[in-house]
């Protein structure tokens, strides 16, 4: 509990005037330590990419739409790959937020209700920034990450 505790203080430590960082929530007992992706990138008609993400996860893909459908199956290549179905996604969007002229900002969370892969995150809260342009292509908001 201190270890989440001190990184959530570590991700909104100021930085040049503005508050950055990751929405993070506790997951349910018994769920080990919380996995992030520190990037993702993909149009919402096509493939959604995740990368950089810990947990011996590497590199995930899933349908580009899995926040819109409300759920969805992230397929891992990393050393445990496997997958991992996240649903009750629901998300707010405070306008432009935290993304360039153009974009707006998405603040996703939702639930892993199955996992297949090594990393021990059933039953963990899932929750992101995400920018969504005019043309549908999501990335993360600056200094954030996709935290599962």
């Amino acid at each position: 509990m201190r270890r989440l505790l001190l990184g959530i203080a570590a991700l909104t430590l100021p930085v040049a005037g503005a508050t950055v960082g990751a929405v993070a929530t506790a997951g349910t007992a018994g769920a080990s330590a919380r996995v992030s992706c520190t990037k993702i990138s993909g149009n919402v008609a096509g493939t959604l990419t995740f990368k950089d993400c810990g947990g011996g996860l590497g590199t995930g893909k899933a349908i580009g739409s899995l926040v819109p459908a409300g759920g969805g199956t992230i397929t891992w290549k990393g050393k445990d790959k496997g997958k991992t179905t996240v649903g009750d996604i629901t998300f707010a969007s405070p306008g432009q937020g935290g993304c360039k002229t153009g974009s707006a900002e998405q603040d996703v969370t939702g639930k892993v209700t199955a996992n297949t892969s090594k990393a021990h995150i059933k039953g963990t809260t899932v929750s992101a920034r995400v920018c969504v342009d005019g043309a549908g292509n999501q990335s993360l908001v600056k200094h954030t990450a996709l935290v599962l």
